[in-house]
């Protein structure tokens, strides 16, 4: 039998081999070994050679039990326990005053720049303009939905001389209440016929056009030497701001027509609308108001 075909019996930590005769050196160095502290490592390594023809490394038992490792036989899943928790930033604060900064930051304002205003930034008024354009088109629409009318003269009917001017012309317009584009009136006239016809004459373009509005009696009002007439107009909703509404009134009776034309200057009305008057043409202007 070769040596390849040795049976080693580890239990009693020394080689026996069967049927070759070259080993019995090799027993005969290990019969006197009574405990492993007394095996040189050094001598273990040459009968080695001897015995397979090559190095063979080998432990003590002793040092084989020390170079065992362990394994786990379970996952941390199975045993219940929680992974470590993942390490987290520690946040810190620190103060200026720290760091060898001040706490405040003071400015002073000298005269100077109390009267000198401040510079504008070029983008803000270009920002500026567009919002002022935006709003100039929003005030025009407001404008258009906003108009108004208000009568240049004072209420005739509330002169002490009023019952004398209807006497002396015979007729006289006598209240003129506005509400928006529309003009609610009142005329007086003599009790100088029982046919009677009354109406009032208007323009809002310096005559280029002119509508007539009948009235109506009121009844009731008349106190045997007058009567009074009323009557409802409503100017253009899209008449221009600054124009005038102008107006007179008519009597006819048969055979002769009388006039109040508020002694040759008409009874006139003028356009405004809320808010446009103050609105401003200069964005830097509206700049200020905004501040």
């Amino acid at each position: 039998m070769s040596a390849d075909n040795c049976v080693c019996d580890d239990d009693q930590y020394k080689p026996k081999c069967k049927g070759d005769q070259n080993l019995a050196g090799a027993n005969h160095e290990f019969n006197d070994i009574k405990s492993f502290d007394e095996i040189d490592p050094a001598k273990a390594e040459e009968t080695a050679r001897k015995l397979f023809g090559h190095s063979t490394k080998y432990l003590l038992p002793e040092q084989a039990e020390r170079g065992k490792t362990h394994q786990r036989s379970k996952s941390l899943k199975e045993v219940g326990e929680k992974p470590p928790p993942s390490p987290t930033r520690r946040k810190s604060v620190r103060f200026a005053d720290a760091l060898g900064l001040e706490l405040t930051d003071v400015k002073v304002i000298t005269n100077a720049e109390r009267e000198r205003p401040p510079e504008i930034p070029a983008q803000v008024l270009q920002s500026l303009r567009r919002s002022h354009e935006e709003l100039t088109e929003a005030t025009k629409h407001f404008i258009e939905k906003h108009r108004y009318l208000t009568p240049l003269f004072n209420q005739p009917g509330s002169a002490r001389e009023f019952l004398g001017k209807v006497f002396t012309q015979a007729v006289c317009l006598e209240t003129a209440v506005v509400s928006d584009m529309t003009i609610l009136g009142t005329i007086r006239v003599r009790n100088l016929h029982f046919e009677k016809k009354v109406g009032v004459r208007w323009t809002y373009n310096d005559w280029k056009l002119c509508f007539d509005t009948p009235t109506e009696y009121v009844r009731g009002s008349s106190d045997g030497t007058t009567d009074k007439f009323s009557f409802t107009m409503t100017a253009p909703n899209n008449m221009e701001v600054g124009g005038k509404v102008e107006l007179c009134v008519r009597f006819e009776i048969p055979g002769n027509t009388f006039w109040d034309n508020n002694q040759g200057h008409n009874y006139v009305f003028e356009c405004f609308s809320q808010g446009y008057s103050t609105l401003s043409t200069s964005p830097e202007d509206s700049f200020w108001n905004f501040t």
